[in-house]
């Protein structure tokens, strides 16, 4: 392979891996405060999601699934004395930032109207109470709005399916990066076995000197021995 096409080379395979650490994100578990015991507590199309807050920055919830179209209602039990929120985000499949500021939350919010938002006081054994339409299926995150309380503060919970291990997911989503990736991984692969198998071919390929208008080197004869 000749000089400049190994240049190239080299460099498409720099831009190949920059893309590929650029695509392809690093993927997170659920961030939940505490494990959920389990699905809808009744029948007749009604839900009820107990949640307990502490001193501690943790959500403690007795769902961890609810049914699509049924009422949910929500009790929130303070165990400490700190204010918090009990914030249901309204998307499918979106989870926070683990980066993200009160104030990022409260913009997210401002512009998609919570599931439910129970705002809860500093009374240590006191009730708080919401309730709300479980939405499509799905899994939704919940957190607590109060400065510096998220990302600790935050759970999932799933809308006829169980939260399973939902990605952090803010852009297009965990598929479209995972087939970026793998057509990276594949270019990087033909590139160097193409780097491989053109040094291997080099010689082969190279313009003889003649050729390119040099003299072609006169044979050298070695010099027999001398006598002592």
């Amino acid at each position: 392979m000749p000089p400049s096409q190994r240049r190239a080379s080299a460099a498409l395979l720099v831009v190949a891996l920059v893309l590929s650490i650029a695509l392809v994100p690093s993927i997170s578990g659920p961030r939940s405060s505490a494990p959920s015991s389990g699905v809808r507590t009744s029948t007749n199309g009604v839900d009820y999601l107990n949640v307990s807050v502490t001193d501690s920055l943790t959500f403690e919830t007795s769902l961890s699934e609810v049914q699509p179209g049924d009422t949910v209602h929500v009790t929130v039990t303070q165990l400490g004395t700190i204010d918090h929120t009990f914030t249901l985000a309204p998307t499918a499949g979106f989870t926070f930032p683990t980066t993200d500021s009160a104030g990022d939350l409260d913009s997210y919010f401002s512009s998609h109207a919570p599931l439910v938002d129970v705002q809860v006081g500093t009374t240590t054994g006191g009730h708080y109470f919401g309730n709300f339409t479980a939405p499509p299926v799905g899994v939704y995150e919940y957190v607590c709005e109060e400065p510096g309380h998220f990302p600790s503060m935050s759970g999932l919970l799933g809308s006829g399916e169980a939260p399973g291990n939902l990605a952090t997911n803010t852009g297009p989503g965990a598929p479209v990066y995972i087939i970026a990736g793998s057509i990276v991984g594949l270019v990087i692969v033909a590139l160097v076995l193409g780097f491989v198998v053109g040094k291997r071919r080099g010689s082969s390929d190279e313009m003889p000197p003649e050729r390119l208008g040099y003299p072609e080197p006169t044979p050298t004869t070695p010099e027999p021995p001398h006598a002592p």
